[in-house]
């Protein structure tokens, strides 16, 4: 039987010689492996930027579910008893959270109930009730800032005048940039926070509470 004739290559017109075989295969085998390393080096970097934006979604996104909720009407209603007076407890939307409720002994009033409100915006309010509460204890809610006025809060008529303290100019984003504070008589109500916006919300029902014939 006749040996099988070499082949011709196009491009030679002629068949190939053994060392240009092996520098056609050496080549082919260079740039299979240059296709594979390319392959490997896009994948992996894909995996990475995977990696990372699961971290982004996983730590930096603010997340309520991190907060541990507390039912500060709950609190509210379970502390009355041990309070010299009424604890006011504001009705809010579903859009705040407390992540505390609790009664707090402090130089300056006889006990004060304080709640840490979560808001929208990530607007941050604290509301503390002073029963016995003097000045000093005005003054470590507003920083001995002095008062920038009155301000009337409330949604019906019967509105109420709280002192302000509006340093939101020059602090804004503080956790008391914006504080008002009531004598109420047997109590001091002081809301301070971060937005201007959400202390007057709270503010707003506090007063309707106060004036509130359903309340009172």
């Amino acid at each position: 039987m006749a040996g099988k004739e070499p082949r011709e290559v196009a491009g030679l017109g002629r068949p190939e010689t053994p060392l240009e075989k092996h520098e056609r295969v050496t080549a082919a085998r260079a740039e299979r492996r240059a296709r594979q390393s390319t392959r490997n080096l896009v994948w992996s970097l894909l995996v990475s930027l995977g990696v990372v934006a699961l971290l982004i979604i996983v730590v930096v996104r603010p997340d309520t579910n991190l907060v541990q909720e507390v039912d500060w009407r709950e609190v509210a209603s379970q502390s009355a008893d041990f309070l010299p007076g009424e604890p006011l407890s504001p009705n809010l939307s579903e859009l705040w959270v407390a992540n505390r409720a609790e009664i707090v002994n402090e130089p300056g009033s006889a006990m004060t109930w304080s709640i840490g409100l979560l808001g929208p915006e990530n607007s941050y309010v604290s509301f503390d009730q002073g029963f016995g509460a003097d000045a000093s204890w005005i003054a470590k809610r507003t920083d001995s800032a002095p008062s920038t006025g009155e301000v009337d809060f409330g949604y019906n008529s019967d509105s109420v005048t709280w002192k302000e303290y509006d340093r939101t100019a020059f602090d804004a984003g503080s956790l008391n940039s914006y504080v008002v504070v009531l004598d109420n008589g047997d109590s001091i109500i002081a809301i301070a926070g971060t937005s201007k916006r959400a202390v007057s919300e709270i503010a707003d029902d506090a007063s309707f509470q106060l004036t509130d014939p359903e309340f009172r």
